[in-house]
């Protein structure tokens, strides 16, 4: 009997599609997280005139949104921040409105200029101001508009990466759907973002899905941040973190995306601390360096550091008080015990 050739035999398991596990097998189970993106950083700075350029070359009706997609430089052209988050810049100028649609990923927006931009979901509409936090959750109808003068520009997070593992994508234009059913601005925020819900069943409860607070104003949770900071000690490895909540049952805003801000002491420097969610920082106030696995990046005002899977992340408050937005997927890894902490 001819001796058994490994090639010969590889290619025969190639022709009936299968192929060994022994050859991948460490690969495939590792025994800590592997992700295919690294740490990465952008600066506002350089990348505003660049969006402004963006809005020279293509109106948003042309576009649908007119963003530019934060790209992780490890896996370029995959369209993602980290290996499960994407991030981008959007792009709204005066007199623009982006057009009503809904999908099955779910989104975020953190305001970072804004004087007179607004959106509308379900029929409802908010105005935007400068680090606010505003939620398009899955298959709600949203667009987006500006009735000022200047340039309104946010930053979008979503979960496509998520929603395509699952190859679960879906999406619709307004079209000839019947438009959402104008709701009086404010109508959201009075039935459940005062401590208070509707009583199930009864006609105050209107709530279209299990997400029905979707603006987070900043003058409110930028107080609320402060406040709790000077009531507790400061968390040797977050400062003072929070966690934006649906007002429902106290869980994270969406099913996919977990969102937090944190405010770091003048000089504070916080121990190590790896989790096994990936994350998106953003700079609200002041400046810091974030170091994620040795590499030093500097964050301030609206600037954005990617954190993957199990990076440890160290943080250096400067000269003055450092404010840290974050969406990760952390609810996301909850809901599917694969959620891991590791505190130095």
């Amino acid at each position: 009997m001819a001796a058994l050739q490994p090639d010969d035999f590889r290619g025969r398991l190639g022709q009936e599609g299968v192929s060994p596990l022994w050859d991948v097998l460490d690969a495939l189970v590792t025994p800590r997280p592997a992700p295919r993106t690294t740490p990465a950083a952008w600066r506002y700075d350089t990348l505003r005139p660049l969006l402004v350029e963006a809005g020279d070359l293509i109106t948003a009706r042309e576009a649908e949104r007119r963003v530019l997609i934060l790209q992780n430089p490890a896996i370029p052209g995959q369209h993602r921040t980290t290996d499960t988050l994407y991030t981008g810049l959007q792009l709204v100028l005066p007199g623009e409105l982006a057009p009503a649609h809904r999908h099955t990923q779910s989104a975020l927006r953190l305001v970072l200029e804004s004087e007179g931009a607004w959106t509308a979901v379900d029929g409802e509409r908010v105005e935007m101001s400068n680090f606010d936090l505003v939620l398009t959750p899955n298959w709600r109808w949203h667009e987006h508009g500006n009735d000022g003068t200047t340039p309104a520009i946010w930053l979008d997070g979503l979960d496509i990466p998520i929603v395509s593992a699952f190859a679960g994508g879906f999406a619709e234009h307004l079209g000839n759907n019947p438009p959402p059913s104008v709701v009086q601005a404010g109508d959201s925020r009075a039935r459940y973002g005062s401590a208070l819900k509707p009583v199930v069943g009864t006609t105050a409860d209107r709530a279209a899905s299990g997400y029905p607070l979707f603006h987070y104003p900043y003058v409110q949770w930028r107080q609320a941040l402060e406040d709790t900071a000077a009531a507790s000690d400061a968390d040797p490895h977050f400062g003072c973190v929070m966690e934006f909540a649906n007002p429902l049952d106290g869980a994270s805003v969406m099913g996919t995306i977990s969102a937090f801000v944190q405010l770091l002491r003048a000089g504070t420097v916080t121990r190590p601390c790896r989790q096994s969610a990936s994350a998106v920082y953003v700079g609200i106030e002041g400046h810091a360096v974030l170091r994620v696995d040795g590499k030093r990046f500097e964050i301030g005002p609206r600037d954005v550091v990617a954190v993957p899977s199990w990076g440890e992340v160290a943080i250096e408050a400067g000269a003055s008080d450092a404010v840290l937005f974050n969406y990760s997927d952390r609810v996301c890894m909850e809901k599917l015990g694969l959620w891991r902490e590791q505190r130095g």
